[in-house]
């Protein structure tokens, strides 16, 4: 089902990212016919592939004033010179997802223990460390610190995901995309200038450690308001506290990922401290951590935090915490 329209580009301080274009009435009472004829419940959501000029990319309707807008990424609407108040022309597809047939499950398979080498437990200290914003780094050297495991299944999207969305559903390579576009792997400055002729970086969304010139670190660090199942599905951040979930100012720390061989080294800590001078230079006016109290995991430890000057600002349950810093 294809839609194709004129519309003006609008800024909406909401959710990010931040413009949209509005899809006309028509447009949008026949997208929400043809999501509930297929069954889709799409919680204001709807997924589409939209198209502009020769750029195409999957995102999704969301709801807003009885209607739905298209959200336009940075990296959709620079490249194309957009703004507030210019008019686009929008093709929009939505394909009613295939109905799955129940599968019998398979007996489950044994598991056969694989051995590991062990790496250096030798401790690194911040010298010999070098951490850059991801849009400096390339995009085989965060491929080499995710590698086969179950970072190169999830790929720093377990916030990020949209309503009925999961990490079968999407599929490595999928995911994989998405992480390349939100942190615009080797694309510092893409051609593009500010005011004073000066190189202007696009956004990115995390930081990539390196160990004498060896990718081995990677932490997400962004507006926390830029992660839907963070916002929507994560109680951890909310309860007790009165926040507003669409802040921009307020940053996330939401998953550190250490290449195998390299861990338990204090790789994962120095990350953390680096979280605090990028996002204060990002223009954040506080920047949040989730760490998991009983194994840390991708969440990160407490003493991850602490040691990086977060201060502990709620507990809501016996395993998880809310550590903070205000600028």
């Amino acid at each position: 089902m294809e839609h194709e329209f004129s519309g003006e580009v609008i800024e909406w301080r909401g959710p990010a990212p931040y413009y949209f274009v509005p899809v006309p009435d028509e447009d949008a009472a026949a997208l929400k016919a043809a999501a509930s004829a297929a069954g889709h419940h799409s919680w204001g959501m709807l997924p589409i592939r939209a198209r502009l000029g020769s750029t195409e990319w999957k995102t999704s309707l969301w709801s807003k004033d009885g209607g739905y807008v298209v959200p336009l990424k940075d990296g959709v609407r620079k490249p194309h010179g957009l703004d507030a108040g210019d008019t686009v022309d929008l093709q929009l597809t939505f394909e009613a997802p295939a109905r799955k047939q129940p599968q019998r499950k398979a007996a489950p398979a044994k598991r056969v223990p694989v051995p590991r080498t062990a790496g250096s437990r030798e401790p690194v200290t911040d010298e010999q460390l070098t951490i850059v914003p991801a849009n400096e780094a390339s995009w085989e050297d965060l491929q080499a610190v995710f590698g086969a495991g179950d970072p190169g299944r999830c790929w720093c999207q377990r916030f990020r995901m949209l309503p009925k969305e999961s990490w079968d559903s999407e599929g490595p390579e999928e995911l994989a995309a998405r992480l390349r576009d939100q942190t615009a792997c080797g694309q510092l400055g893409g051609g593009r200038t500010d005011a004073g002729g000066s190189p202007q970086a696009p956004e990115t969304s995390g930081l990539v450690a390196y160990l004498d010139g060896e990718p081995v670190g990677w932490c997400a660090v962004a507006p926390r308001a830029d992660h839907p199942r963070l916002v929507r599905d994560f109680r951890v951040p909310w309860l007790g506290r009165n926040e507003d979930r669409t802040d921009p100012t307020v940053w996330a720390v939401t998953c550190f990922v250490t290449r195998a061989g390299f861990r338990r080294r204090g790789i994962g800590r120095a990350l953390a401290r680096a979280t605090v001078p990028f996002a204060r230079k990002a223009g954040a006016h506080a920047i949040e951590g989730y760490p998991d109290l009983v194994d840390g995991g991708s969440v990160g430890t407490l003493a991850m935090f602490t040691d990086a000057g977060f201060a502990e600002v709620n507990r809501p349950g016996n395993r998880r915490a809310v550590l903070r810093i205000n600028f």
